[in-house]
């Protein structure tokens, strides 16, 4: 059954919880509380006023018991169901005056708990519960941009951001050729390309130049709006930033390599020389052993003991010649693919940057003659004027219809429609 909270808190003393021996964990779970709302970012305690409406998303969190904690999306009825409380209806009201009320209607719940292998039971008190708004309702964009549809709303959200958002305003440059009205480049969107195009350019020369940070002079030097310049020179560095990451940890894994395999060789030399070693000195002991087996000295089968070991001798040190040699060509090996890399990323930027300059020269010249010789037309050949932008709006049950400016800070559920003056 649907539990209005307006209703429920009329009587609000009588759902008030024991106190007795659990007043220390209240006082700990309030202090943890506390905490939680002085931490809070700034921007989340100023939309503590704003009216809770469908599609907004509450969290509720049981500081001692997570298992019991839920997301709950208020619906087209302004309703929720949440554990403890069943079904209410929250719409129109503040998460202020929520995060007062929820509490207080979950106290006295009792749920299971086992300890030590013994079920108790636990009733809730309201410093135990924490009630946010995690999510707010979007807003949609429709009309004339390049990508309609639904956007998240993000606190201090404007105008200008959703339309950047849906891929910026539709292109509206038309010539008069005919009922086939073909679609023109504006020069609006060249330059837009254009900002692009510098910013990628500036990316490409900062990385053949192994520098952390882009050169943004020739990027703010075009006549660009400035929110399409910051933007893509925030991108921009941000690309930088991330390409440099990922390269150093490729190439210092190919050094680490490299010095992995130096130390194989190295190693391979001294067991080399060890083993030379013991070959010469086991030369040494058959040539001895033959010299005193011809004088009659040592009999024959020592002669043959003491050969049998320097084959031996003989063949480890071949093997260990092969580990030595393999090690070396590895070596070179990764040596040869350090350097690659290095040049082939260098090759890879050159190309790229030789393109974008061409694409650059291209786009120049394209705005140049957009610009010079070319007028924003309709179907009849009047000039179109500037696009009208109007917000539509819930308050409760009152609708609203606003004409606005791009600056104009939006709500959530906010519908932004973009036309042009017919």
């Amino acid at each position: 059954m649907m539990r209005p909270i307006d209703h429920l808190f009329q009587n609000r003393s009588a759902l008030e919880p024991e106190r007795g021996n659990r007043r220390w964990l209240q006082a700990a779970f309030a202090l943890v509380l506390a905490l939680m709302v002085v931490l809070q970012p700034l921007s989340v305690r100023a939309q503590e006023n704003y009216p809770i409406g469908p599609g907004d998303v509450l969290s509720v969190t049981f500081l001692s018991n997570s298992q019991f904690n839920s997301k709950a999306v208020v619906g087209n009825d302004g309703t929720i169901f949440l554990p403890f409380a069943g079904e209410l209806t929250v719409a129109g009201r503040t998460i202020n005056q929520l995060r007062k009320d929820i509490p207080v209607l979950m106290t006295g719940s009792v749920f299971r708990e086992r300890v030590n292998g013994e079920e108790l039971l636990v009733s809730i008190s309201p410093e135990e519960v924490s009630v946010t708004l995690s999510e707010y309702r979007p807003i949609f964009v429709d009309g004339a941009v390049n990508s309609p549809g639904q956007q998240p709303f993000v606190v201090g959200m404007n105008v200008r951001q959703a339309i950047a958002a849906a891929k910026g305003i539709k292109n509206q440059f038309f010539s008069v050729d005919g009922p086939d009205i073909r679609v023109r480049e504006h020069p609006q969107v060249l330059m837009a390309d254009l900002v692009g195009v510098m910013a990628e350019l500036a990316v490409q020369r900062a990385l053949l130049a192994g520098a952390e940070d882009i050169d943004t002079t020739e990027i703010e030097d075009l006549n660009a709006p400035p929110i399409l310049i910051a933007s893509a020179i925030e991108t921009a560095r941000s690309q930088v930033q991330t390409t440099n990451a990922l390269l150093e940890e490729e190439l210092a894994f190919l050094q680490r390599s490299v010095k992995e395999a130096e130390t194989r060789v190295m190693a391979a030399l001294r067991h080399e020389e060890v083993m030379s070693g013991i070959v010469l000195s086991e030369r040494e002991e058959v040539d001895q052993m033959e010299n005193l087996v011809a004088r009659g000295v040592r009999p024959s089968t020592l002669l043959i003991q003491a050969r049998r070991l320097y084959l031996q001798a003989a063949e480890r040190y071949s093997g260990v010649q092969a580990d030595r040699l393999s090690a070396e060509d590895s070596w070179r090996e990764l040596v040869l693919k350090q350097n690659q890399a290095l040049r082939e990323g260098a090759l890879k930027y050159q190309q790229r940057i030789q393109e974008l300059a061409q694409r650059e020269s291209a786009l120049r010249v394209q705005i140049d003659l957009s610009t010079a010789g070319l007028a924003e037309l309709d179907r009849e050949g009047e000039v179109l004027g500037a696009p009208r932008i109007t917000v539509f709006r819930k308050l409760g049950d009152q609708a609203l219809q606003i004409e606005v400016t791009p600056g104009t800070s939006l709500l959530p559920g906010d519908v932004v429609h973009v036309r042009f003056a017919e």
